[in-house]
């Protein structure tokens, strides 16, 4: 008789292409991997898999199985999900993702509030690349994700709604010629020495193609992997550069750093809640997007009041 178990190790393998690599992620001996297939197939009567030595693919019969797979794995979540919400709303879990940005300096203040509300529900959080937030959507692994613009969501089984947009300032260190200007034309932001988050990263790409749309080429002297070190970069003296106002409110607040808008561009983008369409929503998971709705609702609201202390300080 086929069990959950071996249905759960082939998901693994067949996603992995990699006995090996299934085996590290589930916890578990290569033989035991190899065992639990062969289990698989002799109850099914079929072979799941070719192997030609280290080289795995899926056979017309597995293809099949994987897509039955998917779906019992689907009825199981949905299942789970049923029975707690047959159970009080402040009882269950909560899969959440959410990008760097988001998951570093958004999200623990909701978190925080959200579990003051519901003390028994478990929080598991996962703070990634959003690429990775994405990915981890579509394989069912989260309840919901929230990722920033700059993550191409191409896959017709996600879905995205918008909740909060970001602005995108230019900081400075305090001692900066321009760090009490409040703003500074196109043709100043080209000519300084920017150190720019990487690329790769989600609101790296995005500053750099909405910078291109307007004709902006910044002078890069380093890129760095994570926003804290550019903020230190910047503090330091190395450069200036542009992040999340979102990610930088204590240093502004304290006066390390300071802002600066660009005259006659809007630099700003996107957050979103992203969600798998074939996965159903339990209460718990809608109950949790409605809270971090209107927080994030909230939160604008007091980051417009606060840049217009900032705006008549200047």
């Amino acid at each position: 008789m086929m069990t959950l178990s071996q249905l759960r190790t082939f998901r693994t393998v067949a996603r992995l292409n990699s006995f090996s690599r299934a085996a590290e992620e589930l916890h578990l001996t290569q033989p035991a991997v190899s065992a639990q297939i062969v289990a698989m197939e002799n109850a099914l009567k079929i072979k799941v898999f070719h192997r030609r030595g280290k080289i795995i693919t899926l056979t017309e019969p597995g293809r099949t199985a994987l897509s039955c797979a998917e779906d019992i794995h689907l009825r199981i979540g949905q299942m789970q999900r049923e029975l707690e919400d047959l159970g009080e709303l402040n009882a269950g879990s909560l899969h959440i993702g959410a990008s760097l940005i988001v998951g570093v300096y958004l999200l623990p203040e909701v978190l925080a509030r959200f579990q003051e509300k519901y003390p028994l529900v478990e929080l598991a959080v996962k703070v990634e690349p959003a690429w990775h937030i994405v990915n981890l959507i579509l394989r069912n692994e989260l309840d919901v994700g929230i990722i920033g613009e700059g993550t191409p969501v191409t896959d017709e089984r996600l879905a995205v709604k918008p909740i909060l947009r970001d602005e995108l300032i230019v900081i400075v260190p305090p001692n900066h010629p321009l760090a009490e200007a409040g703003s500074i034309s196109p043709a100043e932001l080209a000519g300084m020495p920017f150190v720019l988050p990487a690329k790769t990263s989600a609101s790296g790409e995005c500053i750099q193609e909405k910078l291109a749309a307007e004709g902006i080429t910044l002078h890069s002297v380093m890129e760095l992997g994570n926003v804290g070190a550019v903020k230190r970069a910047v503090e330091a003296g190395m450069g200036v550069s542009i992040v999340s106002r979102y990610a930088v409110l204590r240093e502004l607040q304290d006066g390390r750093l300071k802002s600066l808008s660009v005259s006659g561009i809007k630099l700003e983008r996107q957050l979103s809640l992203c969600w798998h369409h074939g996965k159903p929503f339990s209460k718990l998971t809608t109950a949790f997007i409605h809270f971090i709705q209107k927080h994030m609702n909230d939160r604008a609201i007091a980051s417009n009041s606060l840049k217009a202390q900032e705006v008549s300080a200047i």
